[in-house]
C-alpha cells in the first residue's frame, strides 16, 4: 500500500450560493492542514458533484430571489427554519449521483458547510448504517434554523454560545455543538491595529461588487472627501464587478477614493482599516470581526442576513443604517468625531466576543472525530 493511500481522506462538501460556505470550506480546509498536512482534504461543490448542469442555473435563481424577490425568499427561508428538516426531500435529487461520488472517493470524514449538503451526508449514513461516514455540520450564518439539523450529523460548528443555547433549548444535546464562529482563514487574525491620524475606511461589495448603496453615494463620498483628505482614507474594493470598476476609475473616475478591482490579499488590506462598510454576509462578518474591524451594514432584506444583522446590533459590534442618507450622516458624524467613543465600545465588544469563540481548535475538533 503506498503513501497516498495510507492518507486518511476529508470531504468538505459546500455550495456556490454566496461566497461564505466556499470560504469557510477552505478555512477549514486550511485548519486541518495546520494540524496535519498529511490528511487528504477535498472540497467539492456538492451539485457539481452530483447535477453539475444545474449549478449554474440554481446560482443565478438564488441571485435573482435574493435580489429582486427578497419577500419570497424569506417565505421559503422561515418556513424552513422552523420545519423539522426530515420533511424536507429537496435534497434527493442529488442523492443518486453523489452517493456513487463519496462512495468512489470513500472519505473518512465528511464536512458540510451548506444545509442541502448535509441532508445528503444524512440520508446517505440512513441507508448505509454499514458505513456510516462520521460527519460536521458548519452553520454559516448567526442563525438557529432547523435546515442544518439531521439526524446522523456527530459534531456542529456553531458562531456563538447563543446559537448553541438554541439549538439545546430545541432539545438537542449540549455534547456535539463546538463555538467557532463562522470559520475564516487565519489569515484574519489582528488583535491589536496599527493606529493612523486618519479615519481609515474600507468600502466591500464581497466578492461580487455588489454593494447596499449606488453610484451617486461614492461620487458624493469622493466629493464630500475633497475638504477631508487629511483626516479619512477611504478605499473601495469592487471584487468581480468589472462594470462597476471601469465606471469608477475610467467613465466617471473617483479623485479621492482608491478604488481596486478584485484582490488576493483582503485579509492584509482589511487589517489597515478601522471600520468596513460592507453586507452583512456571515463570513464577511466574521472575517471583519477576526481582524478586528467595526462594521457598517445596511439594514437587510433577506433571511440569514437579517439574523446577522441583529447579531451586529445585540453584540454592539457594528452600526446599522436604513438609507444611503442615513449613511451620509454617519460619514458626517465619524468626521466630526461625534461616534469616536462608539467606535471604541465596538472594538471592545469585538475584543471580548473573540474570546467567546475557538477558531483556533477546528483542527482539534476534527480530529475529536477522525481519531475516533
Amino acid at each position: 500500500m503506498n503513501e497516498v493511500e495510507n492518507k486518511k481522506t476529508i470531504l468538505i462538501l459546500t455550495a456556490q450560493f454566496g461566497a461564505g460556505h466556499i470560504s469557510a470550506a477552505k478555512a477549514i480546509k486550511e485548519y486541518i492542514l495546520e494540524k496535519d498536512n498529511n490528511i487528504n482534504v477535498v472540497i467539492e461543490n456538492f451539485i457539481s458533484a452530483s447535477v453539475p448542469r444545474i449549478n449554474k442555473p440554481m446560482v443565478k435563481m438564488y441571485e435573482n430571489n435574493t435580489k429582486y424577490a427578497p419577500g419570497l425568499y424569506n417565505y421559503y427561508y422561515y418556513l424552513k427554519k422552523s420545519f423539522d428538516s426530515k420533511f424536507d426531500i429537496s435534497y434527493k435529487i442529488y442523492m443518486p449521483k453523489l452517493t456513487e461520488y463519496i462512495n468512489s472517493l470513500n472519505p473518512d470524514l465528511i464536512i458540510s458547510t451548506f444545509p442541502c449538503a448535509a441532508a445528503c451526508v444524512n440520508d446517505f449514513n440512513i441507508k448505509n448504517p454499514h458505513k456510516k461516514i462520521p460527519s460536521i455540520t458548519v452553520i454559516t450564518d448567526v442563525v438557529d434554523s432547523l435546515e442544518w439539523v439531521f439526524k446522523t450529523t456527530d459534531m456542529y460548528f456553531v458562531p456563538s454560545y447563543e446559537i448553541k443555547n438554541r439549538y439545546v433549548q430545541k432539545g438537542m444535546s449540549p455534547d456535539i455543538f463546538r463555538i467557532t464562529g463562522v470559520p475564516v482563514s487565519s489569515k484574519f487574525i489582528c488583535d491589536k491595529k496599527i493606529k493612523s491620524t486618519k479615519l481609515r475606511l474600507l468600502l466591500m461589495g464581497g466578492g461580487r461588487g455588489l454593494f447596499d448603496f449606488d453610484e451617486s453615494f461614492m461620487h458624493w463620498l469622493d466629493e464630500y472627501l475633497y475638504e477631508y483628505k487629511d483626516r479619512l482614507d477611504v478605499t473601495i474594493v469592487t471584487g468581480s464587478n468589472k462594470k462597476l470598476y471601469d465606471n469608477l476609475t475610467v467613465k466617471k473616475p473617483l479623485h479621492n477614493i482608491d478604488v481596486k478591482g478584485f484582490v488576493t490579499n483582503m485579509s492584509d488590506l482589511l487589517k489597515n482599516y478601522d471600520l468596513m462598510l460592507t453586507k452583512s454576509g456571515g463570513a464577511t462578518l466574521f472575517e471583519a470581526i477576526s481582524s478586528n474591524t467595526p462594521i457598517i451594514v445596511k439594514n437587510p432584506k433577506v433571511g440569514q442576513e437579517i439574523e446577522n444583522a441583529k447579531f451586529i446590533r445585540d453584540k454592539g459590534i457594528g452600526i446599522l443604517y436604513d438609507n444611503d442618507e442615513d449613511l451620509k450622516d454617519i460619514i458626517k458624524s465619524l468626521l466630526n468625531n461625534e461616534l469616536d467613543s462608539r467606535v471604541a465600545f465596538m472594538d471592545e465588544n469585538i475584543t471580548y466576543f473573540k474570546t467567546t469563540i475557538h477558531p483556533e481548535k477546528i483542527g482539534d475538533y476534527v480530529f475529536e472525530l477522525l481519531d475516533n
